[in-house]
């Protein structure tokens, strides 16, 4: 075995603690400097080669900075990137393929970002050599044989045009101005943006500012300004977050299509639906995440996904997951719920310049989640604002009205203005929502934040045991908000939402950035606490698993997308699951081993069939 020890420089404090990483280690003890804090930083430095890997360290540290762990010795042979002393360290590489579309897939901090850096040329592999980096020759030499060697030449020769897609669509209103026609037009060296303006919807908003696009919109405009660009690599890193359903299809369709013996293309995607669609073979990324990741041989798409989804790869006898993710056979039914009313809120409208919003009224009942599925641009979280507080509605029949009590010492806690010297205490409506965009540039820790949320939740056993620990961030509470990545940010901003108690929950689009197996994660948090609190969750959400494994119920949006936007009355997720997908024209199957959802290729035989028959959403 080779030990790899991983330390947060950031978070390394050694005046605060007394040096104690290096009063406990056992292997300092028996004479083997194997801790030191090296001038002029006086950082702890541990010496790999000397660690007996007992680990003492780990648990005594008081700002959780290190990690050492054991990885077979083996995987030395194979590294591909280390970025410093104690720092994450990559093995291997995907083998990009000519001519083919090639999927990447992993938890969140396990190297994918490294990866397209280095397969951009923006981060020069170092075989593990950080402080004596190999020269592009004998990167060249030590990938001989393999399909990455060519690549490699050209990259050193500058032979290779390479675009990324980047993941984070949310922050380019800060980087680009203009309108989306005049950024179109600007990269478009293909001459296709009359097509990609039909192709991705975008004729709405086509002489609309950046700054006024919504998630979905910016999403829709960031992949098509990749596209129209020529190159020889293109890379996109999380193409279909903020998009709906129909909209992931045909981008997927898109990127498939666009396959060319010249060309290679390289995706990231947590929707494994959507990965399955795209793909022509898998690579997945596991290990320890921001500690070490390793990249896995390839493998078919259908066989890769259901490896990963195992968590247990036979031809490396590794296991990388304790437990498989299983997806419980769908029923396509109305699923419990308690009929205890929680709240009601009446018709309400919004009118904006170009775009209009009218809402059916409906109930909530207490422990129930309801999901809120549409097309991009048509008014799900403008609806979702109105519920927070945050917009105004243009007209509504009726004030939202508390059903569910909260005792008066909860009222106080979670809403200390609605009691005045002498008054009485008045039951408002008490809202934790969750929303859409999530840039911040705040200095605050993670446990400041949550502190400041609710002052008992980082003490309290219910709300380590029930969120923190299941949302997997507890690495993360002596980081800084700004200094998270986007899937960081989403789990802590969730853990957030649901660690105080309110009398409703609104969570927008919470899978976003998030990989696979923490959507899971997600999904069940959000279905505990909702039932522990007894009060109600709406979710908007376009992964169709998640929202049917989530969701009690389910409210449809449909309309004219940025022009006119209708929510019926809640309703069976039954009915609405079928017929939103019978609108977006799609069918989805789900594969008879693992039971993950599975889209039908477009008039096979599986999707004439659902179709003729009226059912969109088959069940294993």
């Amino acid at each position: 075995m080779t030990r790899v020890a991983v330390i947060n420089q950031e978070k390394c404090r050694p005046d605060k603690c007394g040096k104690l990483c290096y009063k406990v280690c056992p292997s300092v003890r028996a004479g083997r400097e194997t801790i030191s804090f090296d001038p002029p930083s006086n950082k702890a430095v541990i010496h790999e080669s000397l660690c007996s890997g007992v680990a003492i360290c780990v648990k005594k540290c008081p700002f959780h900075c290190i990690t050492v762990v054991n990885l077979p010795e083996e995987l030395d042979k194979e590294v591909t990137h280390r970025y410093s002393v104690n720092g994450f360290k990559l093995h291997r590489l995907p083998m990009p393929k000519l001519g083919q579309v090639t999927g990447l897939v992993g938890q969140n901090g396990s190297g994918k970002s490294t990866t397209l850096n280095i397969l951009q040329g923006n981060l020069k592999p170092n075989l593990g050599r950080f402080d004596n980096p190999p020269d592009w020759d004998e990167i060249i030499e030590n990938y001989r044989g393999t399909e990455i060697q060519s690549y490699f030449e050209r990259l050193a020769n500058e032979e290779l045009k390479i675009i990324l897609k980047p993941q984070n669509v949310d922050k380019l209103p800060r980087v680009i101005k203009g309108n989306v026609s005049e950024v179109i037009g600007k990269v478009d060296e293909k001459g296709i943006k009359n097509e990609i303006k039909d192709v991705f919807s975008l004729s709405t908003v086509w002489e609309r500012e950046i700054s006024k696009l919504s998630g979905g919109e910016l999403q829709r405009l960031a992949i098509a300004a990749t596209i129209v660009r020529e190159a020889d690599v293109y890379l996109f890193d999380e193409p279909t977050s903020y998009l709906d359903v129909q909209e992931r299809v045909k981008i997927a369709q898109y990127i498939n299509e666009m396959k060319s013996p010249k060309q290679t293309i390289i995706v990231v995607e947590h929707d494994l639906a959507m990965l399955d669609y795209l793909s022509d073979h898998v690579h997945m990324f596991y290990g320890d995440a921001g500690v070490y990741g390793i990249v896995s041989h390839p493998y078919s798409v259908r066989e890769g996904i259901n490896i990963f989804l195992d968590g247990y790869i036979p031809s490396e006898n590794m296991r990388f997951r304790p437990e498989p993710i299983i997806f419980k056979k769908v029923i396509m039914e109305d699923k419990y719920t308690s009929f205890r009313l929680a709240l009601r809120y009446g018709d309400m409208t919004k009118e904006f310049e170009s775009f209009e919003l009218a809402v059916k009224g409906g109930e909530l009942y207490k422990g129930e989640v309801v999901g809120i599925i549409g097309p991009n641009g048509i008014g799900k979280t403008t609806f979702v604002k109105m519920l927070a507080g945050v917009l105004e509605p243009t007209s509504i029949s009726q004030e939202t009205e508390v059903l569910a009590q909260m005792s008066k010492q909860e009222i106080l806690r979670e809403n200390p203005e609605s009691v005045q010297k002498d008054e009485k205490i008045t039951e408002r409506l008490i809202v934790s929502h969750k929303p859409q965009y999530l840039y911040t540039e705040s200095e605050q820790t993670v446990t400041e934040y949550l502190r400041e949320i609710n002052p008992v939740m980082l003490s309290s056993g219910w709300h380590k045991s029930e969120i923190i620990e299941p949302l997997r961030f507890t690495k993360l509470l002596d980081s800084k908000l700004c200094d998270l990545s986007g899937g960081e940010l989403q789990k802590v901003s969730i853990a957030a939402c649901l660690g105080r108690k309110a009398h409703l929950y609104l969570l927008d689009e919470p899978s976003a950035y998030i990989s696979s197996e923490d959507r899971v994660n997600v999904a069940k948090v959000i279905k505990r606490v909702v039932s522990h609190y007894e009060f109600p969750a709406i979710v908007v959400e376009h992964d169709v698993m998640m929202l049917n494994f989530t969701s009690d119920r389910i409210m449809v949006f449909d309309g004219k997308p940025g022009e006119l936007g209708r929510a019926r009355r809640i309703g069976s997720l039954q009915n609405g699951m079928n017929d939103f997908l019978k609108k977006m024209n799609i069918t989805f199957r789900q594969d008879p081993r693992t039971l993950r959802p599975r889209v039908n290729k477009r008039d096979s035989q599986l999707d004439k069939r659902q179709k003729s028959e009226g059912k969109y959403f088959v069940t294993a």
